[in-house]
């Protein structure tokens, strides 16, 4: 029964490395996001106003756990579009037929778009080291598992949301819809502590503000979340985010297991 899943923890692997133009489009992405907006911030936001903003750290430092976890997040929320194009070449009746448990093909599915999205994610940090010298590399190993937690959580959200729909355009919209306000409220860009109180409560009910939190922790030594609320501990995001994890990884399968081909 396992092997129904490593079978499509390769076929995603697979599909990401033979799509050429996906992978170099991935590495140049990143490389024109860090070249545009995080060089021309950082040189913009500089001094020592912006020094007691970033509590001592260079904007490029405060930004880069950052936007290796939302690169994750977009990247993983996205690959539920696979599902309904999937869906609209027929493998996906192949798969819903298999004599194989569907909870297990949605999981290695799963697994492997969330591979695919750390990748992006280290692509992007690996050329943040290069920029600034305030990332410790000894924490990579714990951020890499972080950022595995967060991918599976997001890629099983999207899959949930796919497997309802026929459209990738309506999905491409609500993912727009989703991502932009959450990446914006996750505290990637900005402290939290400075924003209105209303947002502060909003970037709460967030699983990425704890990720982002929580990577910036590791790679810099610095938590602006605990600054602000004293019970947000390193332990206590991992936590949330492993529940949060945990229970969008069990709604997936749900709704994958409910998924039927007209």
């Amino acid at each position: 029964m396992m092997e129904s899943m490593y079978i499509m923890i390769y076929r995603q692997l697979k599909r990401f490395i033979r799509a050429k133009s996906r992978v170099v489009g991935m590495i140049l992405n990143n490389i024109l996001w860090l070249v545009f907006f995080g060089l021309g911030w950082a040189y913009t936001l500089r001094g020592p106003i912006a020094s007691a903003l970033f509590r001592g750290l260079d904007y490029l430092a405060f930004l880069l756990p950052g936007i290796f976890t939302t690169s994750i997040f977009q990247a993983s929320f996205m690959g539920g579009i696979s599902v309904i194009w999937d869906k609209q070449f027929g493998f996906l009746k192949e798969v819903l037929v298999a004599p194989t448990p569907r909870s297990l093909t949605i999981l290695g599915r799963a697994i492997g778009d969330a591979l695919v999205s750390v990748v992006n994610g280290l692509i992007m940090l690996s050329l943040g080291f290069m920029l600034t010298s305030h990332l410790n590399p000894l924490a990579l190993p714990i951020i890499l598992v972080i950022g595995l937690m967060v991918a599976l959580g997001f890629t099983s959200m999207g899959i949930a949301i796919a497997s309802t729909m026929r459209s990738p355009e309506g999905f491409q919209l609500i993912v727009g819809l989703l991502t932009l306000p959450t990446t914006l409220l996750s505290g990637a860009m900005f402290p939290l502590s400075n924003a209105p109180y209303w947002m502060q409560l909003a970037a709460l009910v967030l699983p990425l503000t704890y990720a982002v939190d929580l990577i910036r922790f590791h790679l810099v030594g610095i938590s602006f979340l605990s600054s602000v609320y004293w019970w947000l501990t390193p332990e206590i995001e991992l936590l949330l985010l492993v529940i949060i994890s945990v229970i969008l990884i069990f709604i997936a399968i749900e709704m994958f297991k409910r998924t039927t081909i007209e």
